[in-house]
């Protein structure tokens, strides 16, 4: 699965759909090395497209996560992962 979250509110990414992890204003960029990324809804600030036009999400601690999927399908995990029901994207 490429998203899938939980019932707690937790978002699992897998990692070959993501693009790039990136902290703008910093001169590095984390790291995925194969395992999941996983997110708390609470700290995704909002889900949109970033200026190079890709889907991410935007955290509280400033870091972007731009993922290689449609936009509805990221917005509908993210509102299963609010309101606390289990989804996945394949």
């Amino acid at each position: 699965m490429k998203l899938k979250c939980t019932s707690t509110g937790i978002i699992y990414v897998k990692q070959t759909s993501i693009i790039n992890i990136k902290r703008p204003n910093s001169l590095e960029g984390a790291k995925v090395l194969g395992k999941p990324v996983i997110l708390n809804v609470n700290n995704v600030v909002f889900l949109s497209h970033n200026s190079d036009g890709h889907v991410t999400f935007f955290m509280q601690n400033g870091f972007e996560i731009s993922i290689n999927i449609f936009f509805s399908e990221a917005e509908q995990i993210l509102i299963s992962a609010i309101g606390g029901q289990e989804d996945g994207i394949i």
